[in-house]
């Protein structure tokens, strides 16, 4: 035991955690904890222009180090700044700590400055938090900070995942207290790898019993990775591989059992093998969100056996009904199930594969005439074959909420591990910032930005985030002055109206260089390659203007239409829009 400031401690703490990054913006209550880390050997803040960038920069570094993500804020507005940033580390189940401060204990209720307690017409502080954070505590004495710290860590990172809040009044953090260090295994489990062995015994068992069975990845098989262990399913029993959005480069893309994304952009082979071929779909780690399963079409469960595999148990039989399930640590139960699987006969795995084969012959996942046109604009499809081209093998590509996340699944063939994405909660601009966690966590891997001007605008000034801490971020700004869904939907169920969802665009080059970054207009079919390389070759922060045809239209999936109705839309008015997109629509039956 020893006597430090309790800021120290608390610094303590989340060194032992692995935290290198604290992500935030500094104020008087904070200040206290601010000067612990300058003076600590391992860990930096990295201080963000927006309380709300550094929640997001938190939620990346989380996702690129599978650690706990730490960000910081003052108290009051500085506070509700960064709450804002936190509701896509619940959705997401992404382990988040939030540090605020609070006026000091004796000026609660009586009129301190910037006061959030609660008391007296101020707002709640900790009530806000607790509507959003899966834990939130006020510090009260200073010898209680270091176990409150691992308190709310400890449930940060257990059951389903998520952000956590504690909150420290101003003073307590210069308090000497004592002080005992402990490893985060002496007060938290460090992992959970319990595996139901007879589950994974009867799934084995269905699975080879299946004639077309399928795998359906969702979020939940990123972290931890499930890509290996699905992998060696796949190779070994024939079994077909489909994602969504969110699981996105779970696997190689490339391997020839992956039959694409489902979802209102998704692949035709993906949704015809799930909805008509197969007789058995073992989902893993999938949220069966609206999005992907196209208003939770029922041909998922009806006509063959639905297997849900989850960390979360309370996710099981959420959306369809199920006919076996098991909860666990997810590469743990796929390992035992490939173990317990029995061996085919090589007549049956030929004729699995052959299937796969015959499905993607007829339906081919990243091909199309428009994928090597040479128009001019250019077709977005153009831009992800270029993309797909351009991108190193270990780069991350941060896909952020817009249409081009839609055009990314269907277009992008991405490497295992590639794409990181929200796509549960999908706030704009989360990973414009988010990707400042990314390349902090990991400084030798590219790391690129796939934004749509829209949501860019909306964290632009991280940008110069990355330019003084040198994070060498490439931002790809989809540049066609709307906001892209909003718009287009405007535009077919409302009669060619459109309201509130087009701006300027500034100039992105010059901006960038504002900033003391890169810029550079990309907007001829394969300049994106040579553009490309040179920003990650330069290993500065750049923006990459892209310029495109803004009246494509996505070949959308069939049901796509009852989405929107499902969200309470109109339906699409009688016009050019209208047509065009349903002649888009039916050509892709």
């Amino acid at each position: 035991m020893a006597r430090v400031e309790a800021a120290e401690a608390l610094v303590d703490v989340l060194d032992r955690e692995g935290v290198r990054h604290v992500f935030g913006v500094p104020g008087g209550p904070v200040l206290g904890l601010c000067d612990a880390i300058s003076r600590h050997p391992r860990i930096s803040l990295v201080l963000t222009k927006h309380e709300q960038a550094a929640a997001y920069a938190a939620f990346g570094s989380a996702l690129a180090t599978g650690q706990m993500g730490v960000c910081l804020a003052t108290l009051g507005p500085g506070a509700t700044n960064l709450l804002a940033g936190l509701p896509v580390a619940r959705v997401e189940a992404v382990p988040v700590l939030a540090i605020t401060g609070q006026v000091q204990l004796s000026g609660m209720a009586r009129g301190a400055h910037q006061d959030a307690s609660g008391w007296y017409g101020t707002p709640d502080q900790k009530a806000m938090f607790g509507g959003t954070c899966k834990q939130t505590e006020l510090c009260t004495l200073a010898s209680s900070l270091p176990d409150l710290a691992r308190r709310a860590i400890r449930a940060a990172t257990s059951d389903r995942q998520g952000p956590v809040h504690v909150s420290i009044p101003s003073g307590l953090l210069h308090e000497t207290i004592d002080y005992s260090p402990l490893d985060p295994k002496q007060y938290r489990l460090m992992e959970n790898c319990a595996v139901d062995k007879g589950a994974a015994a009867r799934v084995a068992r269905a699975l080879s019993e299946a004639k077309a069975p399928a795998i359906l990845l969702g979020g939940r098989a990123i972290r931890p990775a499930c890509g290996p262990a699905v992998r060696a399913l796949a190779d070994a029993f024939g079994i077909a591989l489909c994602a969504d959005l969110a699981s996105k480069s779970v696997v190689d893309e490339h391997h020839p059992n992956y039959l694409g994304c489902i979802g209102v952009l998704g692949h035709k082979a993906a949704e015809n093998f799930l909805k008509k071929t197969a007789d058995l779909i073992l989902s893993v780690g999938q949220s069966f969100d609206e999005i992907s399963t196209l208003g939770w079409d029922p041909a998922f469960a009806e006509r063959r056996s639905l297997i849900q595999l989850d960390s979360i148990g309370e996710e099981i039989g959420k959306a369809f009904p199920v006919s076996d399930a098991s909860v666990g640590h997810l590469p743990a139960l796929l390992e035992a199930i490939c173990e317990a699987h029995p061996t085919l006969s090589q007549e049956r795995l030929v004729g699995r594969q052959q299937r796969l084969a015959e499905e993607l012959r007829r339906n081919p996942i990243f091909s199309s005439v428009e994928m090597v046109s040479d128009k001019v604009p250019m077709l977005p499809q153009r831009v992800m074959a270029d993309l797909t081209a351009a991108v190193p093998e270990d780069a991350v590509v941060l896909s952020d909420s817009s249409k081009w996340a839609r055009w990314l699944g269907r277009f992008f063939c991405a490497r295992e591990g590639q794409i990181f994405s929200a796509h549960d909660y999908e706030p704009m601009g989360w990973a414009v910032a988010a990707a400042l966690g990314v390349q902090a966590a990991r400084p030798d891997t590219p790391v690129i930005c796939l934004s749509g001007d829209g949501a860019f605008l909306m964290a632009a000034l991280e940008v110069s985030t990355a330019v003084d801490h040198s994070l060498p971020i490439v931002w790809m700004v989809m540049n066609d002055g709307r906001l892209g869904i909003i718009h287009d939907l405007q535009r077919t169920l409302f009669g060619g109206r459109v309201c509130g969802t087009t701006f300027n665009t500034p100039n992105l080059p010059a901006f960038a260089q504002s900033l003391g970054a890169d810029g550079a207009v990309v907007e001829s079919p394969g300049a994106l390659v040579s553009a490309l390389s040179a920003a990650i070759t330069a290993k500065r922060p750049t923006i990459l203007d892209i310029r495109f045809d803004v009246e494509e239209i996505p070949a959308l999936r069939p049901r796509s239409l009852l989405v929107t109705k499902g969200m309470g839309l109109p339906n699409p008015t009688p016009g050019p829009e209208t047509i065009r997109t349903l002649f888009k629509l039916m050509k892709e039956r």
